[in-house]
């Protein structure tokens, strides 16, 4: 197509629409209503699209500042785990290279004369990441009185020993009035070369 019908195009449509025939005020209304036309367009294909994009990148960056807030929540929970982790391996160090939680939950009822009220003591060893092991003791003692129970807790229960009731459940026994049963998981942590 050469330059001259190109040009040619915009007059064709002038004289179709009878351009040279409208009066002023048909000219005026046309001419708005062109107006009208090309802002509605410029709103829906260009400013609309513009807002929108503006509106994403805005969630989007509201989502990541959360995100980085999340991370920062985070790194401070792994650090205080890390140093928790560091005051346990301290605490380990310092038993004596012998130590086990079974020997240490035996000599503890013993003590607390409730070493004929265990019905099972199973040990086991929980493997997880990081460079400690957990090491549990499922228990169960049978026919105990309040007093005896709460002696056995304080003695099995140690931060200097690094073992800790991890979980306890109590029940009445129904047999004897006062007489409590209870089944507790004592834990405590390893080195992975122990």
């Amino acid at each position: 197509m050469n330059l001259s019908k190109l040009s040619a195009v915009p007059q064709t449509l002038v004289r179709k629409i009878g351009w040279q025939q409208m009066a002023k005020r048909e000219k005026i209304m046309v001419s708005g209503l062109a107006a009208t036309v090309s802002i509605l367009l410029f709103f829906q294909f260009v400013f609309t699209p513009i807002l929108n994009s503006r509106q994403k990148l805005q969630k989007s960056l509201l989502k990541k500042e959360a995100e980085l807030q999340q991370m920062h929540t985070l790194q401070k929970e792994y650090q205080l785990q890390q140093q928790k982790s560091g005051d346990i391996q301290e605490r380990i160090a310092k038993r004596a290279k012998n130590f086990t939680l079974f020997s240490f939950i035996e000599k503890q009822a013993t003590a607390a004369k409730t070493k004929q009220k265990i019905k099972y003591m199973k040990p086991s060893k929980v493997e997880g990441e990081g460079l400690l092991l957990e090491s549990r003791v499922d228990m169960k003692l049978q026919d105990l009185t309040l007093k005896e129970l709460v002696a056995f807790l304080k003695g099995v229960e140690s931060t200097e020993k690094a073992v800790f009731i991890n979980r306890i459940s109590i029940q009445e026994q129904g047999k004897k009035q006062g007489s409590l049963n209870a089944v507790i998981q004592v834990i405590t942590f390893i080195g992975r070369d122990a």
